[in-house]
């Protein structure tokens, strides 16, 4: 998941007689591509925001301040996203290091079927979570507040997920396997002599733990954590699902409602967009920042091989933390989807004489509305998988094997997605297709465009994390034996890429599935996805129909996860 360190590339030989510093089309067109595909949204959505005039205007002809005097009267939407986003951040990321030392720097049993549960919650994504965990711990009917009550007498709830740490907890545990994903890469390149010197010393587990392995994983935990507070910034189904009912607005919640409202207020929702983008723009800048005024090696030249921390006694109550984890994020809120999908009303009962399979035949068979969505998402999945991969590669190949001049600049922009909350881009990439002469507003090829451009970022990481690991002499000797470019990427590097390209179509094939925010605005009638609807289904048609459209859309991540875990070779083993 995360991209190797610019600074361990190892110099290259220039390939096929090209001089350093080349001219590449490999470089400008993918360049132009991310920079047309971001900018023009990103100038759209700043005139907007400047715009007293026409509030329809695209771009605006009447400049002004008003709209953003008009925010400061709402600090608070500002003010509730920033809170969230923190704290959340804080807990996904705290819980993160926690499976990851346990996974990777542990003799904990059970790494290799961990590591799939625990992975499983980040594709399933916030949308079920929030569906799931206000059918779990709603004050009012939760199935965990109902069984509290009848067990103990209690008149009062135990739980209620409609507040600021509800909505904290559902957003850290669903973001929190892209965290250890992230965390553990480094975990398990760190050269395990560094505690093991620290242990000679006297120095206990927690204390090694604390002042060795924390400060050298700094740069994995920062970038995770930036990773992470930018998709919690940008965070809509979770905060409008639990935040609606008590008040509790966000800025992502209040663009939607502007948006939605008549007239739509476009200038104030560009302002709440931009302010975001330039909180998040901040948050890469204190980043690098922090990575570059320290020295964070963890990898040395010699040989080593990484020993595994004994854990003894501590060894149950660590096994336990993960089955805890599994627990919250998967095991129950798949459960009570799958109880309430059987409900013949929407009250949960636990009597399977209550059951019916009424509800999946009405979203999978009865209403086309959500039957056109499961196939358009299955289509936009495979589409998003595709091109997405495929210009990954070729964007990691070349920042990481060429010599051409732009490919560090290439790399930047490549990433410049990530500082794009994901709702607050669709925002802006909406006007850009509605500006455009070619008529692509209202079809799949604008939502396709718009999922590889948001999740760019992700793939790159996955693809640039493979392409380091080849040895380029292979490629060098393609090359010496006369093969082009063309031909050396598809005889050498993508047959050696090929367990890498699987796993990264398979994440955003799953991602693409589930994604709300991103499609959002730009699915309608005839271009209808599974996210939107679900979010729609949420609002209107009840939790048994709406929790069997959200086990379909988990059932066909499932079943892709099964098959790339075969596909790669990958086996589950205790």
């Amino acid at each position: 998941m995360a991209a190797a360190n610019p600074a361990q590339r190892a110099p290259n030989p220039p390939a096929s007689g090209r001089s350093r510093g080349s001219f590449s089309l490999r470089v400008w067109l993918p360049l132009i591509f991310i920079l047309a595909c971001l900018g023009y949204p990103l100038f759209l959505l700043i005139t907007s925001a400047f715009n007293v005039g026409n509030p329809q205007a695209l771009p605006a002809v009447e400049y002004g301040l008003a709209n953003f005097v008009e925010l400061g009267r709402h600090l608070d939407w500002i003010g509730n996203t920033l809170l969230v986003a923190s704290l959340g951040t804080v807990l996904a990321i705290a819980i993160a290091v926690v499976l990851a030392w346990i996974l990777y720097r542990t003799t904990v049993p059970g790494q290799r079927l961990f590591e799939v549960l625990i992975s499983i919650p980040y594709p399933l994504g916030p949308l079920v979570g929030a569906l799931a965990w206000s059918a779990l711990a709603s004050p009012g009917d939760g199935i965990l507040n109902q069984l509290y009550m009848k067990l103990t007498g209690a008149t009062e709830p135990l739980l209620n997920i409609y507040t600021v740490p509800g909505i904290v907890f559902v957003m850290a545990i669903f973001e929190a396997p892209v965290a250890v994903l992230m965390i553990g890469a480094a975990m398990q390149r760190m050269d395990s002599s560094l505690e093991e010197s620290s242990a000679i010393f006297g120095a206990g587990r927690f204390r090694t733990a604390m002042r060795i392995t924390l400060p050298l994983l700094m740069p994995a935990i920062l970038s995770a954590a930036l990773f992470v507070f930018t998709s919690m910034m940008g965070a809509f189904a979770i905060p409008t699902m639990l935040g609606t009912s008590a008040r509790f607005y966000v800025a992502t919640t209040a663009i939607y409602v502007m948006f939605q409202s008549y007239p739509p207020n476009y200038p104030l929702a560009a302002a709440i967009g931009i302010v975001l983008i330039a909180i998040a723009a901040l948050g890469v800048w204190l980043y690098t920042r922090a990575v570059k005024s320290r020295s964070f090696a963890v990898i040395s030249g010699k040989t080593y091989r990484s020993r595994r921390l004994n854990m003894r006694g501590w060894t149950p109550l660590l096994l336990g933390v993960e089955c805890l984890y599994v627990l919250v994020a998967l095991v129950l809120p798949i459960g009570v989807l799958m109880l309430a999908s059987l409900q013949s009303s929407g009250d949960l009962s636990l009597v399977p004489t209550h059951w019916t399979l009424a509800n999946f035949h009405y979203v999978l068979i009865d209403f086309p509305t959500t039957r056109e969505a499961i196939g358009n998402s299955l289509l936009l999945g495979v589409g998003t998988g595709t091109v997405g991969v495929a210009l990954a590669t070729i964007i990691a190949w070349t920042v990481y094997r060429s010599h051409s001049s732009g490919r560090q600049l290439l790399e930047q922009v490549t990433m410049l997605p990530q500082a794009f909350p994901r709702l607050i881009f669709a925002f802006g990439f909406l006007w850009m297709v509605l500006s455009l002469p070619i008529p692509l507003y209202g079809t799949l090829w604008a939502v396709l465009l718009a999922y590889v451009i948001v999740f760019l970022p992700l793939a790159y990481r996955g693809m640039s994390g493979v392409i380091v690991q080849i040895d380029r002499s292979l490629e060098e000797a393609a090359r010496v034996e006369g093969a082009g470019w063309s031909r050396m990427m598809r005889t050498i590097t993508v047959p050696l890429l090929k367990t890498g390209i699987v796993a990264n179509w398979a994440l955003l094939f799953m991602i693409s599935v589930r994604e709300v925010s991103a499609s959002l605005f730009l699915s309608g009638p005839g271009t209808q996805v599974l996210g939107p609807a679900i979010f729609s289904f949420w609002d209107s048609g009840g939790l048994p129909k709406v929790s069997a459209l959200a086990v379909v859309q988990a059932a066909i991540i499932m079943v892709c996860l099964i098959i790339v875990r075969r596909l790669t070779g990958s086996k589950v083993q205790s």
